[in-house]
C-alpha cells in the first residue's frame, strides 16, 4: 500500500511538471512577454503566499477534511498587521501569527468536540473572520504609513529574480516537509486519512492530531496574510477571498487527495507553481477575471477526480 502511494505521488509529480512545461510554451506562444525577466520575477513573488497557505491546506486534506476559512483568516491577519504596526511595530507579526493559530485551534476544537463536519465548522468560521476583518478595517483597505514601511521592507528585497518572500516561503515549506515526514503529527495525518478506524485501533490520538492539523492550517493562512500585506503594504479586508479556491486547487493538483491519506508537501510546490503559471498566463493574455474563476473551478473538479481514491476503502465520513 505504501509503495503504491509513493508511485502515485511520483506519477502526479511528473504530470504536474509536464503540465507546467506545456503551459509555459503555450502562454509564451500567445504572448512573448510571458517569459521576460519582469514577469518571471512577478510569478516568483506571487507564488510565496500561496505556497505558505498550501502547506497548511496539505495537512488538512491529508486527514480527509477541508478548511473553508483559510481565505478569511488570511484577510483578517493582513488587517491585524496593518492595525497593529503603528501601535507595537514588528510585534504585530507575532500577534498576527498567534491569531492564525488560535483561529485554527478553534476550528479544530469545534470539529472534534462539537463533532460538526469540517465543511460546516469552517464555513461558519469563514463568515465570522471575514466580518471581523471588515469591522476592524471599516470595510476599506488600511494603508501602512511611510513611517512603518521599515517593518515590511523585507518584501522588497530582491536577489536577481528571487525575492526575499520566496526564500522565506521555501524555508516554511522545508520546515513543514520535516514535520510531515519526521513527526508524529505528519505520520498520524496520513494514517487518519487512509483509515481512521484503523488509526484509532493502532493507538493514534485522533482528536489531538486533528486539532494540531487545523492549528497549523490557521497559522499558515495567517502567514500568507502577512506575505500579502507586506507585498501590498496595506491591510485589505478582502485580500484572502480568492486564496481559498487557489490553495485547494494547488494542493489537489500537487497530488494530495481530498479523500485523505495521500499527498506530499513537495507535491504541493508543484501544484502551486502550476496554479501560478495558469493565473499569471491568463492575466498576460488578457483573460477576464470571471472566466479565470470558472477555469480554476473546473481545475479543482478535475484535480479531485484525478486524485480520488476509487479503492472503496472504509473510512469515517469527515
Amino acid at each position: 500500500m505504501e509503495r503504491k502511494r509513493k508511485v502515485e505521488i511520483v506519477v502526479m509529480d511528473y504530470v504536474s511538471i509536464l503540465s507546467i512545461v506545456i503551459l509555459v510554451v503555450f502562454f509564451t506562444a500567445m504572448n512573448k512577454n510571458f517569459l521576460n525577466a519582469m514577469n518571471i520575477r512577478n510569478m516568483l513573488t506571487d507564488i510565496s503566499p500561496l505556497l505558505v497557505m498550501g502547506c497548511g491546506v496539505t495537512f488538512v486534506l491529508l486527514i480527509g477534511s477541508i478548511d473553508l476559512s483559510i481565505g478569511a483568516v488570511c484577510s483578517c491577519a493582513a488587517v491585524i498587521l496593518a492595525v497593529l504596526f503603528p501601535l507595537i511595530g514588528s510585534w504585530a507579526y507575532l500577534f498576527a501569527l498567534l491569531y492564525g493559530a488560535l483561529a485554527g485551534l478553534i476550528n479544530g476544537v469545534v470539529f472534534t468536540r462539537v463533532r460538526l463536519p469540517s465543511f460546516i465548522a469552517t464555513l461558519g468560521a469563514m463568515s465570522v473572520w471575514q466580518s471581523v476583518a471588515y469591522l476592524m478595517s471599516g470595510g476599506a483597505p488600511l494603508q501602512i504609513s511611510v513611517k512603518n514601511w521599515h517593518f515590511i521592507g523585507w518584501a522588497s528585497i530582491k536577489f536577481g529574480v528571487l525575492s526575499m518572500s520566496l526564500i522565506l516561503a521555501l524555508m516554511v515549506l522545508a520546515i513543514f516537509y520535516v514535520v510531515q515526514q519526521r513527526t508524529r503529527m505528519g505520520k498520524y495525518s496520513f494514517a487518519i486519512g487512509a483509515n481512521e478506524r484503523a488509526a484509532r485501533l493502532a493507538g493514534v490520538n485522533i482528536r489531538l492530531t486533528k486539532i494540531g492539523v487545523f492549528t497549523v492550517c490557521g497559522l499558515c493562512s495567517a502567514a500568507a496574510g502577512i506575505f500579502l500585506s507586506a507585498k501590498l503594504r496595506s491591510g485589505i479586508p478582502t485580500v484572502g477571498e480568492p486564496m481559498t479556491l487557489l490553495a485547494v486547487a494547488a494542493v489537489a493538483l500537487g497530488g494530495t487527495s481530498l479523500a485523505g491519506g495521500k499527498g506530499s508537501i513537495l507535491g504541493t510546490i508543484l501544484g502551486v507553481a502550476l496554479v501560478t503559471v495558469i493565473q499569471n498566463g491568463m492575466n498576460v493574455i488578457g483573460v477576464d477575471a470571471f472566466w479565470q474563476q470558472i477555469v480554476f473551478g473546473i481545475i479543482v473538479i478535475l484535480a479531485v477526480y484525478i486524485t480520488a481514491d476509487r479503492g472503496g476503502r472504509n473510512v469515517v465520513v469527515k
